[in-house]
């Protein structure tokens, strides 16, 4: 708070000791000569001065206990709401109208300006921080159901509009011919070996040769007859039947492994050829295999689950990536922004378009909101009660009204010596 200045009370104490020093010496006999009258008309103006205008700016922040005129003191409380409404009238009509706030960001270059904030170590950082903030945001939402349910949606609008089947059966036809799928058909071997061969897939096979001899035994005595004489001569061994299914099986799988030339092989290749021939050339019947095979797919509600884990991992990642400065999406991220803003440095005409584009939207908003400067005035003064009001203000001018008082005793005792004098020049009768 500002130091209280004195000076007014200073200036009223000094006038009534002089008026009193002045009438005691001049009652006693001891000042004789006219002079002394003059300065006692000073002195005695100079008081009735200062003591009007101690009163005057006494009443504008308290109450003095008068008669009569207590009810015309305490100005300022009094007539609150008469000085907000005043207040609030000389800023929004005055100071600071929209065209006055247009006048006044019309020669500001805002794009530059905040570009040399942006320059500042400490304010690239918060602009960051800033950034990593809105990304987190936004990666906090990126696995809900709805976004799942959306990016189906637009997959499937998307997608029913391509023609798949056409660049499919290019792409079948190419990789046929040129050997492409051929490791497809090794993997798909290996992995028919390897189960053909699991004791699962024996015991399976074993229970199924069980099963169709007991159906062959229930289709007559004849058949249960010959059956009972084959196991009990050894002649039907479920094992051995079993075991050379699965030596079948191996040997086919044996030939067909690394032979693109196998006959199996050979048909199979064949069929997906004619399949992929009828797609390039457009047959409908083959078509729609494809587009209800792409329909199917993308309408399935196993879909939906397949993009929201697709979402729920690239959420992770997103904010594993944005944990700290080091990860690579970050230091992309502050590679892009540090470059982009100091092209952006450079370039003057970029910078003027931001700069009306700004200026426009502040002038947009200036107009539809102007009225919320008048109600923000308003509502800082509705929010300090009378005693903080009058401290603020008097906080403020209080030192400057002090020189009111001194002036009004320093003019008025002018003016009481010049009024001394013309009474003194005036001829007596």
């Amino acid at each position: 708070m500002k130091k209280k200045n004195r000076v007014g009370l200073i200036s009223l104490v000094i006038t009534i000791v002089g008026f009193i020093i002045t009438l005691i010496g001049i009652h006693s006999g001891l000042l004789k000569s006219q002079l002394w009258y003059i300065v006692l008309a000073g002195f005695e103006a100079g008081t009735i001065g200062g003591l009007a205008d101690w009163f005057a700016v006494s009443a504008l922040f308290h109450e003095i206990p008068i008669p009569l005129v207590r009810r015309h003191t305490n100005i300022i409380v009094n007539n609150r709401k008469q000085l907000t409404d005043g207040v609030v009238d000389l800023i929004t009509n005055k100071w600071l109208t929209p065209d006055i706030i247009k006048e006044k960001i019309s020669g500001l270059s805002i794009a530059e300006n905040i570009l040399k904030v942006l320059q500042e170590p400490q304010n690239k950082t918060r602009a960051i921080d800033f950034l990593r903030d809105i990304l987190n945001r936004l990666a906090d939402s990126l696995d809900k159901p709805e976004v799942a349910s959306l990016l189906q949606k637009i997959l499937k609008d998307q997608i029913e509009g391509i023609d798949m089947a056409t660049p499919l059966g290019r792409w079948l036809e190419k990789s046929v011919k040129s050997g492409d799928h051929n490791q497809l058909w090794e993997m798909i071997l290996e992995t028919a070996q390897r189960t053909i061969n699991d004791n699962q897939t024996r015991q399976i096979l074993l229970d199924m040769v069980k099963e169709k001899a007991k159906e062959y035994k229930s289709e007559g005595v004849l058949k249960r007859a010959f059956l009972w004489m084959a196991e009990k001569v050894g002649a039907l061994d479920e094992s051995s039947i079993v075991n050379k299914i699965i030596e079948s099986i191996n040997n086919f799988i044996n030939e067909a492994k690394n032979n693109p030339n196998h006959q199996v092989r050979q048909r199979f290749d064949k069929s997906i050829l004619e399949f992929a021939h009828n797609l390039t050339i457009g047959d409908e019947k083959t078509h729609n295999i494809v587009n209800d095979l792409k329909k199917k797919l993308i309408e399935n509600t196993d879909a939906r689950q397949l993009i929201q884990g697709i979402l729920t991992r690239f959420k992770s990642t997103v904010k594993d990536e944005l944990k700290s400065n080091d990860t690579s999406f970050m230091v992309l991220l502050i590679n892009y922004l540090n470059g982009y803003l100091d092209e952006l440095q450079q370039d003057k005409s970029t910078q003027q378009k931001i700069d009306i584009w700004l200026k426009e939207t502040i002038l947009k908003l200036v107009s539809k909101y102007h009225h919320e400067i008048g109600n923000m005035v308003r509502q800082s003064l509705s929010k300090l009660d009378d005693t903080e009001l009058v401290a603020q203000i008097e906080e403020q001018v209080g030192n400057d009204l002090q020189y009111i008082r001194l002036n009004g005793a320093i003019v008025g005792g002018i003016v009481g010596m010049v009024l001394a004098i013309v009474k003194l020049l005036l001829p007596s009768h």
